[in-house]
This record gives structure tokens, C-alpha cells and sequence, in this order.
């Protein structure tokens, strides 16, 4: 009996939201299961966000139960939902003998996802079998949460065709390529950021922004890694340079070209030499030979979750994922600043040594369909659209 296809796709999020779309369009999952997934990952996503808030209304209200829930009713949450949370999160004396609290315990998050494992509603409790704990990395504190695993389900991936056995696995866009390089997935729909800064040793040259120009300069023969095209969805974004507006406008009057580090040359580097820019730290490769960071005098450092606000309010400067710009027009004086430096969608790639072992793999990657369409202008004028004067 052959192998599994074993195809990656992003464990949570809005990625993992139109992956699976795509995925009951065509064929591959019930509709119904997809919908009891999402439901039961949002909601988990929910109790986290709630957690936290309470962690904070604690903190500031005397650190106390009935403080916090003073607090908590004030801003309009839900009591009995409050008290649930309050008395399954962790709480603990600090090196002070102050009373702190914190998370669910992941042993606490295990009893919720057992329950509803057992639910009565036959795709509820399905649903909750393809999931299982996570550490959320993004969060301070790093609670536990429910994320997407795995299901195993055989695909037709043409009306009539032998059914093809795979197992749909989440995985983290950071991992996705390490492990497509290692042959623990064989097919992979996620983002394509995560592909350039794994697979800079094997590039030609490391000035690459998209998946268009990173497949044209990679070393095929250094790497069964083949980027085929793009999965067709709705979620093109690119990472922008955040600023105040006092600050666009410095840039603004340069009338330099709108394409940072253009090999043209490019004055509005200068406006970052000597200033620390606050970024996703997962991101720094990309971003320091893109910018040629240490050429130009540029040094990056962890930026806060509020990054938006502190760019607009405190002068600082920024690179930040944008996809519509809602979150830029919400916030006072920010402003994105010239083109993206690298953009990002979901995109088709394979292992070809275990293409080349499993023909089955070709006929999921013609059902895929990979398109070849570059999405940037398109997105940019949404954008331009959407903020106006805010995009310098």
C-alpha cells in the first residue's frame, strides 16, 4: 500500500479560513465538517482573547475576583462567562506574594477539548477530533490553543478517477518549508513569506520580493522544492512600511520612486539610517537583505502588538503585514509608506523527488490548478483605494 499524500496547510487563521474554502469547492472536504472546524477554532479563539483581557482587568482592578468581574461587567462581557473563565485560569503568587493570574493551563484546555470531542452533535465531535493543542507563539504568556491537526480523507481528484489517500495536516508557516524540504509533506497550500527566508541558500540571489521572482532564481538543483503557482484565493497582502504622518510627509517631498531599496537608488533608505525599525523578528532575513539593512545603516528590533499605534503616536517606523488597510484607517495619522518590500498569498508547492515517487500527487496538483497570475496590481489599487491619502 503506497504512502499518504501528505498536504500542508496553515493550522488557524484567516489563511486557514480560505484554504479549507478552497478546498470544499473543490471536492476534497465536507462542507459541514469545514464549518464545525471553524467554529470550534474561533471559539476557542474567543476564550483566549477573553482570557486575556481579564488577565489585564485583573491586573489593574486590585487583583481580586470581584474586581475583575466588577471591571469585566462594566465593559460589557458576559458574567457567567467571565466567572467560568475565572475559575478554570491559572493563578499564582509572584516572587512579591502578589496573587497573579493567568491562562487556562493547557490541562484545563485539554478538559474543554475532550468535552466537546464527546458532544452530542455527531459534527461537532468530529470536527473536534481534528484538532489538538497548540502553544500560541504570537501571544504573551503563550496560552494553549485549539488548532487545526489533521484528516485523513481520500480525494477523486477528477470525477471518476481512483481515489487518492492524503492526509490534510496543519502546519505552521514558519515549519511548512522545512518540512516540505525534508519530505515530511509533500504537497503544501500556505503562505509564501515562510518560503523566502527558508529557502535563501538555495537562491541565486537573495533580492527576491514575490514567489514569481523567488521560482525564477531558485537552484532546482540544490532543492526538490518547486513552486508551482499561486492557489487562486483572495489574500494577497504585503509587508509595508509604517509611519507617522509627519514622517510620510518627509518621504513624500522626496519625490523619489514609491519602490523601496530600487536599484535605481532609492533616498527614502536615508530617512532609516540610524533609526531602529520595529518588526515581526521572524521576518529580520528577508527584510535586512531586501533593505541591505547593514549597508544602509538600518537595525531592526521586536516591534509591540500595538505596533500601528505606536508608529502614529510616537514617531516610530514599522513593517507590518497589510492585507485591506482597515486596520491603517482606523488608526489616527498612520500611514503606509511606498510599495510593499515582500508580498505574500497562498501558493502550491511540491516536494518533486516524492512527485516523481507518486504519480497520484499530479493528478492533486492539475485539480489544484496553479495559477501563474500576479496579483500585485490589482491589490495595490484596492489599497490605494481604500486609504487614500494615507498611502504615500
Amino acid at each position: 500500500m503506497s504512502d499518504p499524500v501528505l498536504i500542508a496547510v496553515p493550522p488557524k487563521g484567516g489563511s486557514f479560513d480560505d484554504v479549507l474554502k478552497k478546498l470544499v469547492v473543490l471536492g476534497w472536504l465536507r462542507p459541514d465538517l469545514v464549518t464545525a472546524i471553524r467554529a470550534l477554532i474561533k471559539g476557542d479563539k474567543r476564550r483566549v482573547k477573553l482570557e486575556e483581557g481579564l488577565i489585564a482587568l485583573w491586573e489593574r482592578n486590585g487583583r481580586t475576583a470581584e474586581g475583575a468581574m466588577r471591571a469585566a461587567d462594566l465593559a460589557g462581557h458576559d458574567l457567567d462567562e467571565v466567572e467560568q473563565a475565572l475559575r478554570r485560569m491559572r493563578r499564582y503568587r509572584d516572587s512579591h506574594g502578589a496573587e497573579r493570574l493567568d491562562y487556562t493551563p493547557e490541562t484545563g484546555v485539554a478538559l474543554l477539548l475532550d468535552q466537546v470531542r464527546r458532544d452530542s452533535d455527531p459534527e461537532v465531535s468530529e470536527a473536534a477530533m481534528c484538532l489538538h493543542l497548540q502553544l500560541d507563539l504570537t501571544r504573551p504568556g503563550k496560552p494553549s490553543r485549539m488548532v487545526f491537526n489533521f484528516i485523513a480523507v481520500e480525494i477523486a481528484p477528477t470525477p471518476g478517477a481512483v481515489p487518492v489517500r492524503t492526509v490534510i495536516m496543519g502546519t505552521e508557516h514558519e515549519v511548512t518549508p522545512t518540512y516540505l524540504r525534508r519530505q515530511k509533506r509533500d504537497l503544501s497550500l500556505t503562505c509564501y513569506d515562510a518560503f523566502h527566508s527558508n529557502l535563501l541558500d538555495v537562491l541565486d540571489t537573495p533580492q527576491v520580493r514575490n514567489w514569481q521572482e523567488l521560482r525564477s532564481h531558485l537552484k532546482t538543483t540544490s532543492t526538490d522544492v518547486r513552486i508551482l503557482g499561486t492557489l487562486g484565493l483572495d489574500d494577497y497582502l504585503g509587508h509595508c512600511v509604517l509611519m507617522s504622518a509627519p514622517s510620510a510627509a518627509k518621504v513624500a517631498a522626496l519625490g523619489s520612486s514609491r519602490r523601496w531599496a530600487d536599484p535605481a537608488g532609492d533616498p527614502k533608505l536615508d530617512l532609516l539610517r540610524g533609526r531602529t525599525v520595529l518588526i515581526d523578528p521572524q521576518y529580520q532575513d528577508i527584510y535586512s537583505l531586501v533593505l541591505d539593512a547593514p549597508r544602509n545603516g538600518i537595525t531592526f528590533a521586536t516591534g509591540p502588538k500595538d505596533i500601528e499605534r505606536v508608529c502614529a503616536e510616537e514617531d516610530q517606523v514599522g513593517i507590518y503585514i497589510v492585507r485591506s488597510g482597515s486596520t491603517v484607517v482606523l488608526t489616527p495619522g498612520l500611514c503606509v509608506v511606498g510599495e510593499e518590500i515582500i508580498t505574500s498569498e497562498t501558493i502550491v508547492a511540491v516536494n518533486e523527488d516524492a512527485r516523481r515517487r507518486n504519480p497520484a500527487i499530479d493528478g492533486l496538483i492539475a485539480a489544484l490548478n496553479p495559477q501563474k497570475t500576479d496579483h500585485a496590481p490589482a491589490w495595490r489599487a484596492k489599497l490605494a483605494a481604500k486609504l487614500g491619502e494615507r498611502l504615500i
